[in-house]
């Protein structure tokens, strides 16, 4: 992307308070009394206003102009210090431009929609997309290993009854379709003394998926278009009626932000490498499952800030941005998962309804992301994050084994409902970059009383539900084949679809 900065080079005879526009009357008049509710701001359109407005003021009082350097339009040039100023003055002034102050020399000439839109563009509320991004990584290996993929963000921590661990070695209930087929297996409740079981009781199974979705635009939150990948295979060991296992994994989620008013683009991704330890033991009807995983995540963010004056206007020293901001931030996460399922017959079909509870905790690291302008002020610093949930998911699936001459076809069902005990809104703290190059003491201090500010993302939604609906084929010498597709229903302003290829064998 090109980027724009128009800059003037003499002050065309204006006086510097003229210019900076924050003394004395003027400052009753300014951003954050113009950002409000009132005026229809969203809370972090109104935290953002305050921390540029107290910024501009701290740069114009050369507060944050290195000590000994006048500030405002005195600070040197070339500077990331000079330009955030100019940036900061320039939303400043057309603040009071819609106040009614006259003589803003370098107002933007927005309207009141326009300005609260370019103050968004400056807040990095795309840190929101990030943070929900990286919880998926978990829900990925997750659904992976239970044999089917949930939906994105939400269905990811089911380790589902009859999934990956169990039902792939395991003989369905309407054994008589395996009467006299001594090829395919018979492995799982009661049927510890298989031969073929014992003989071969190790296992290997690959998995790959693809989901796709996209999100709305919020008060709180951006909107976005967002694909995943996800990739697992692992080994276990078949006790006959008990499995334990061990699987590593990679995962990548990317978001597309879509352009429009309050956003102008950019993108999130995240790439996780796990490893995950489960196992599963069924008996005749009862079954519990379960699932830990730990891994590490890398993060590529680029959001982008433009906004440019009106051509009703002429803006001194050049007014108006567009530009890009990165950001590498690492985490790690811990999720864990525990199924307890029943297994009972009902006119041919086999019936799992299933309990699970499950707990994830995610870790990203703060950082401090680059302006690709030369000399560019606007770059955001950020907090870490740590994001929790605590969820149960009440499920049941719904099966029929058909019997053919190459082996046994099994279409399936699963409904799911998810309630989520950790749904509230998250808090994101951010500061420009500029304070901690000027107060080095002050890097890890989110809570200072010059460029900081925090901002929520939305609440999470405390009960959704999932679907899917999928085939698998059970074949000769003990491989299985499966394909399922499920999708995300019921939730506030998130749609999500994914499928899964999986193959199974032992050896």
């Amino acid at each position: 992307m090109m980027i724009k900065i128009h800059r003037a080079v003499a002050l065309s005879g204006l006086g510097l308070a003229a210019i900076m526009g924050t003394s004395g009357a003027m400052a009753q008049q300014n951003l954050s009394t113009y950002v409000t509710a009132a005026n229809g701001a969203s809370d972090v359109q109104i935290a953002t206003a305050a921390a540029v407005q107290r910024t501009c003021t701290s740069l114009s009082s050369g507060t944050l102009g290195g000590g000994t350097q006048t500030g405002g339009l005195n600070l040197p040039a070339n500077t990331s210090r000079r330009d955030l100023f100019l940036r900061c003055n320039e939303l400043v002034q057309s603040a009071q431009a819609l106040q009614g102050l006259q003589g803003r020399t370098r107002s933007l000439g927005l309207t009141k929609e326009q300005l609260l839109a370019a103050v968004q563009q400056v807040s990095g509320e795309e840190l929101a997309a990030q943070g929900s991004l990286s919880t998926q990584v978990s829900s990925g290996q997750f659904a992976n290993i239970s044999g089917r993929l949930n939906a994105l963000r939400f269905g990811g921590t089911t380790a589902a009854a009859r999934g990956r661990v169990a039902s792939l070695d395991t003989q369905p209930r309407n054994r008589e379709l395996y009467a006299g087929n001594d090829t395919l297996p018979r492995l799982g409740g009661g049927a510890s003394s298989d031969s073929q079981g014992a003989d071969r009781p190790w296992g290997w199974f690959v998995e790959s998926s693809y989901g796709f979705g996209d999100h709305d635009q919020t008060a709180n939150e951006d909107a976005f278009d967002f694909d995943s990948v996800s990739v697992s295979t692992g080994t276990d060991y078949n006790f006959g009626n008990a499995v334990l296992g061990f699987s590593v994994g990679f995962d990548r989620y990317s978001a597309d932000f879509d352009t429009a008013t309050l956003i102008s683009g950019g993108d999130a991704q995240v790439e996780g490498v796990s490893g995950s330890l489960f196992g599963a033991y069924f008996g005749e009807r009862l079954s519990i499952n379960g699932i830990a995983s730990y891994g590490s995540l890398k993060s590529d963010i680029t959001r982008r800030a433009q906004y440019e004056q009106s051509t009703s206007v002429v803006c001194d020293l050049g007014c108006g941005t567009s530009r890009d901001f990165k950001g590498s931030p690492d985490g790690s996460y811990v999720a864990l998962g525990l199924t307890l399922s029943h297994d009972f017959s009902a006119g041919g079909w086999d019936v799992t309804p299933s309990l699970t509870g499950s707990y994830r905790n995610v870790d990203i690291d703060s950082y401090s992301e680059r302006d690709t302008s030369a000399n560019g002020g606007l770059a955001l610093a950020y907090d870490d994050q740590t994001i929790k949930s605590t969820r149960s998911i009440l499920g049941i699936a719904i099966s029929r084994p058909i019997s053919k001459a190459f082996g046994v076809l099994t279409p399936n069902f699963r409904a799911e409902w998810h309630h989520e005990f950790e749904d509230d809104a998250r808090t994101l703290r951010a500061k420009y970059v500029v304070e901690n190059e000027v107060i080095p003491t002050d890097r890890n201090n989110f809570a200072c009383a010059i460029s900081c500010f925090a901002f929520s993302t939305n609440p999470a939604d405390s009960d959704f539900g999932v679907a899917g609906v999928g085939l698998s084929a059970t074949f000769a010498q003990r491989m299985q084949a499966y394909v399922y597709y499920e999708a995300l229903l019921g939730a506030a302003d998130l749609t999500s679809n994914s499928i899964a290829l999986g193959l199974r064998g032992s050896f």
